[in-house]
């Protein structure tokens, strides 16, 4: 399997990623990490906690935006604005809630490195929310890639084995 970045926030290769991946099945996102009263008491998690949060969340954009983004591309190239604007609308909320839940795994853990991969995702996926056209998200993998790249790397190093972002 060529290696590909499935991120929501990499549109272009979500799209793809359907057609490229194996059989297995995506992790869920976490439902809970840590109780919400743990996060006051112990502010930093572990490498792995991240790790799973990221893994889940590329599993919920995967899931969530591959047929808003496939409808939005079709759309796009026959001229038909009004489903574009459609499709658009319906990723915003999914966009930005990933970008809240990037940020908030980036505010728990305490390597400087993963932290800043999982902001630069945050940052990503929050860009994604005020794209106008489907060709805009081209520009996402440029956005996304060294969050991903160090994000792999490190989990991997961890042996965090990681199922969606590959």
């Amino acid at each position: 399997m060529r290696r590909t970045a499935v991120s929501v926030l990499l549109a272009l290769t979500l799209a793809g990623a359907a057609a490229c991946s194996d059989d297995a099945e995506p992790q869920a996102a976490p439902t809970s990490a840590a109780p919400a009263s743990s996060a006051t008491a112990n502010p930093v998690t572990s490498l792995a906690f991240a790790c799973e949060a990221a893994d889940g969340l590329y599993a919920t954009l995967n899931k969530q935006t591959q047929a808003h983004i496939q409808r939005g591309f079709a759309a796009e190239k026959r001229g038909d604005t009004a489903t574009v604007a459609k499709e658009l609308a319906a990723l915003d909320p999914v966009f930005l809630a990933v970008s809240a839940k990037f940020g908030e795994a980036a505010d728990r853990v305490a390597d400087d490195e993963v932290k800043l991969a999982l902001n630069d995702l945050a940052d990503a996926a929050s860009t994604a929310a005020s794209f106008t056209t489907f060709a805009e998200f081209g520009a996402m993998q440029q956005l996304t890639v060294s969050g991903e790249l160090v994000l792999i790397r490190k989990c991997r190093y961890s042996g965090y084995q990681m199922v969606n972002l590959v």
